[in-house]
């Protein structure tokens, strides 16, 4: 079972969080040192990335500058569609600063799901040296999207515990957790008992291919639950053919796929959950938890 956690103070004053915390840094890839290219377009991106590049202690960021451009940009496009993000898989935070840089923008609260309390603590520290107005909007729940959606859309748990108003009226999933197959179907599987309360789903590392026992395949486990004829939007980088990202990377033998685009916005609006059966309950496959049956049943009818 998951729960909520609390920022750990003693980290406002380290030079170097993440050496506390234990996170490695692989590549230092910092997706700030090109993401100006993408500025002038629109004027809170511009002041996202200005601030962002505030943030001076050691990080690496996993998404390209395209795919955070690319977010603030839908987030933007979707402005009062939706009042809470959720994002899933945090890592460093590389995501996580950029949604909060908007949260005050665009009026929406923003939670942080991670299996790793460390990564989900350095992201919340890198919000609150970045956009500390933002911090407050900020909710950090250690565990997997099964337990997110029972304890937080389905039973009102955590804040206004049992208090169905204080369920989100729409949210915005930011997918970027673990990429396996079998994963992510089960994340999306869990998503698919609160359609009502979710706008779009977007996924990251949808062109992300590797060795076979990490069954790297988040657009197939797309295809898989939202079927052939799936709806969505292209966001994010897409290499061309050759591409020296296009080869194994010396790390865990990761790379990706050329002339496919990096992520993808999903809007449930457009599709429909081809998996699973209409008939099972969040409880046949997720097992016995405290959820209100009766607002799956409600959310399985609007859909």
């Amino acid at each position: 079972m998951g729960q909520f956690i609390q920022p750990d103070p003693s980290l406002e004053t380290l030079d170097e969080p993440h050496e506390a915390l234990n996170i490695p840094i692989f590549s230092g890839h910092k997706a700030i040192q090109s993401m100006r290219q993408f500025c002038g377009p629109f004027r809170v991106f511009d002041e996202i990335v200005e601030q962002a590049a505030t943030f001076d202690v050691p990080y690496e960021d996993q998404c390209s500058s395209e795919y955070y451009f690319d977010l603030v940009r839908t987030l933007r496009d979707l402005n009062g569609e939706y009042d809470r993000v959720v994002e899933v898989g945090v890592y460093m935070g590389g995501a996580s600063v950029m949604l909060a840089g908007c949260a005050e923008q665009f009026d929406f609260d923003l939670d942080l799901v991670d299996l790793n309390a460390g990564f989900l603590r350095f992201s919340y520290e890198r919000i609150r040296r970045t956009f500390p107005e933002a911090a407050g909007r900020v909710r950090l729940y250690q565990g997997e999207v099964a337990d997110y959606v029972r304890d937080t859309m389905l039973s009102g748990a955590g804040e206004g515990a049992q208090d169905p108003s204080k369920r989100p009226s729409k949210a915005i999933i930011q997918h970027d957790g673990a990429h396996s197959f079998n994963q992510v179907v089960r994340d999306l599987t869990a998503l698919s008992f609160a359609r009502d309360q979710i706008h779009s789903i977007i996924a990251q590392d949808t062109h992300l291919r590797g060795a076979l026992k990490y069954m790297n395949f988040v657009d197939l486990a797309l295809t898989a639950v939202f079927g052939k004829e799936m709806n969505y939007a292209p966001i994010g980088k897409v290499f061309p053919d050759h591409h020296p990202n296009t080869n194994p990377d010396r790390y865990f033998g990761n790379y990706f796929t050329a002339n496919v685009a990096e992520g993808m916005v999903i809007p449930l609006s457009a599709n429909a959950f081809h998996y699973p059966h209409p008939d099972a309950t969040f409880a046949d496959i997720f097992g016995e938890g405290e959820v209100d049956e009766g607002a799956v049943q409600a959310t399985q009818k609007a859909a």
